[in-house]
């Protein structure tokens, strides 16, 4: 029998759901198993430690640019959707400055991603900086801050990676991934935003990680030509679930050239996912959106609008 989500559940509602997952619905790191891959799953996802810093994200404060440094413009970005610069600071570090609309976003989703074990690089937020060499007056606008090769236990990029040629076709966590790019209405999912890295020793459970990057088409609305991000009025009206064939198939409100890639994604994906999310403190969800440069207020009509995608699919059933 097929499903169709009941109207949009209220805030109030949603809050009350999400707020404590049992225990025992995050015991397992990949369960229930889903079949499929037989790579290492840490390479992709691995089950975090309570409480990470989504303020600072994995490279703390000791990574994070220096704002006040004065930046030299190495080149100018060329292709994507938002511009930006290859700049290197006082220090000599070289950094890939991504400007608006999808400085704020990306780092965000990063933190999001990365708070619920799928691994990410340091990037950083920073509002106001000076540029030699940039194309309009100093200081320059808000900007996404990823460095080129960070002290980060030799963390160092490889190559690209796609969702549909990689170790962990038909594991619950790539499946989830997916479910989650859905829900931060992020129709870019080309491999050419995708990264896999290698490090000079195991984090977070893996020597190499198979990375989702360059997120910043989030926060909007999914389209193939005329997707939004960082719309909190396009988020707001967003849908996500529309409804569950009889063969457990969950059909989401996305559009894009990858929606292909949703063709197999099950109730069990869905709520496997938002039970990791609704894991997140409040707290946690208000660093995330901090970091990224959001004030409170806008902060907090976008997490409502998550934490009530949230408890639509937890109220998935197989």
């Amino acid at each position: 029998m097929s499903w169709t989500p009941p109207p949009l559940v209220t805030a109030a509602v949603a809050l009350a759901i999400v707020a404590a997952p049992r225990a025992a619905d995050l015991s397992g790191r990949a369960d229930p198993p889903r079949g499929g891959a037989s790579a290492n799953l840490s390479e992709l996802w691995a089950e975090p430690e309570p409480g990470r810093d989504l303020l600072y994200g994995v490279g703390g404060t000791q990574l994070a640019p220096n704002p006040v440094s004065k930046y030299d413009v190495i080149d100018v970005k060329k292709g994507g959707f938002s511009n930006g610069y290859t700049v290197r600071d006082a220090d000599g570090r070289e950094w890939s400055a991504k400007l608006y609309p999808e400085a704020r976003t990306e780092v965000v989703a990063s933190r999001l991603l990365w708070g619920i074990g799928y691994h990410q690089p340091p990037i950083y937020s920073v509002e106001q900086w000076s540029a030699d060499g940039a194309k309009g007056e100093n200081p320059q606008p808000v900007a996404r801050f990823r460095e080129k090769q960070p002290a980060f236990h030799g963390l160092k990029e490889e190559e690209p990676w796609s969702y549909t040629d990689n170790p962990f076709m038909g594991s619950r966590p790539l499946a989830g991934l997916l479910v989650l790019q859905v829900m931060l209405t992020n129709a870019d999912l080309k491999a050419g935003n995708n990264m896999r890295y290698t490090l000079s020793e195991p984090v977070e459970g893996a020597s190499q990680w198979y990375v989702a990057r360059d997120l910043g088409q989030s926060f909007g609305r999914s389209g193939l030509v005329s997707a939004l991000r960082d719309d909190i009025e396009a988020f707001d009206q967003s849908r996500f679930i529309t409804g569950v064939g009889e063969d457990g198939i969950v059909q989401f409100e996305y559009y894009g050239l990858h929606v292909g890639l949703l063709k197999a994604i099950t109730t069990e994906d869905v709520r496997w996912i938002c039970l990791r999310l609704s894991a997140l403190t409040d707290k946690q969800w208000l660093d995330a959106f901090r970091a990224g440069g959001y004030a409170d207020s806008t902060a907090e009509r976008y997490i409502r609008r998550m934490k009530i995608k949230i408890t639509e699919g937890l109220a998935l059933r197989s």
